[in-house]
């Protein structure tokens, strides 16, 4: 049930040409002693001939909330199809507990940026949680799943949109549901790929509270990719920056203070337009 991550829009530039690439700025880094949870090891794609990302380096811990950044088209879409197993690299490699990306699904939880469902098919969010629990649509809802669903939720304060159709549901109602449907087999790795873009700002607050719970939860890691400066500084335990390579990883406000890089990443709206296949 998983979708694949939309494409970046890519937005004019005007800024100077950029200096030489001098290789990574590492800044807090997470301790050695941690689990990791997200290991990419000098992850290169290629896509139609073109190097969307190159030798990129870095992991995740366990219970560690990490906004990627940076501007668009800089490959962080196609980072987050690697990670699902979607794209696979020319060189390097992403694991999820040891596991190569895309081989232990139910380790990842996926928010999309767009939802995309059939709104003419009458499907409720109690089934949509449900098909990813089983991992295909469900004929029928045992009471075991459906307190499973209900539970998880509760847990995003969605638990009164249990039996409401799909497409009847507000922005911030779609973002809670499938959030829930990311949640409900108790992933390890939580992707959240610019979870508040179509959202209106009500439901954009109430949403980066839920978020602000997760990035406090001890257990599960999770990527955002976002340009929202409010997002970063309310849930990144660490940020990493990256345009077609690892320009810098470390803490939020060593990168945020970066002004080459809070000018480009951090200063744009999250979207919620894709475009052709071939713009990253």
């Amino acid at each position: 049930m998983n979708q694949s991550p939309e494409r970046e829009s890519r937005a004019p530039r005007s800024l100077a040409p950029a200096p030489p690439y001098a290789g990574p700025r590492h800044f807090t880094l997470p301790d050695d002693s941690m689990k990791r949870v997200l290991v990419a090891d000098k992850v290169t794609v290629e896509l139609s001939g073109k190097r969307i990302l190159d030798d990129v380096s870095f992991w995740i811990p366990k219970g560690e909330f990490l906004c990627l950044c940076g501007p668009n088209g800089a490959g962080k879409s196609t980072f987050l199809k690697t990670v699902l197993g979607i794209v696979q690299p020319v060189a390097g490699s992403i694991e999820i507990l040891g596991q190569p990306a895309g081989t232990a699904n139910k380790a990842v939880g996926y928010v999309p940026q767009r939802k995309t469902f059939d709104h003419d098919f009458p499907a409720t969010a109690l089934e949509l949680i449900v098909a990813n629990l089983r991992g295909s649509w469900p004929l029928r809802v045992t009471r075991d799943e459906r307190d499973r669903a209900r539970a998880v939720l509760r847990r995003v304060g969605g638990e009164k949109l249990v039996d409401k159709p799909l497409a009847g549901l507000s922005g911030g109602e779609t973002q809670r549901v499938f959030l829930a449907r990311a949640l409900v087999n108790d992933p390890a790795l939580v992707i959240l790929d610019e979870p508040t873009a179509g959202v209106d700002v009500r439901g954009r607050h109430e949403f980066l509270d839920i978020l602000a719970e997760i990035s406090a939860s001890d257990e599960l890691a999770a990527i955002l990719v976002t340009h929202n400066p409010a997002a970063i500084a309310r849930c990144a335990e660490r940020v990493v920056y990256i345009d077609g390579r690892l320009i810098a990883w470390g803490l939020p406000n060593e990168l945020l203070g970066q002004e080459s890089l809070s000018a480009i990443a951090f200063s744009m709206k999250d979207h919620g337009k894709s475009l052709p296949a071939d713009e990253d």
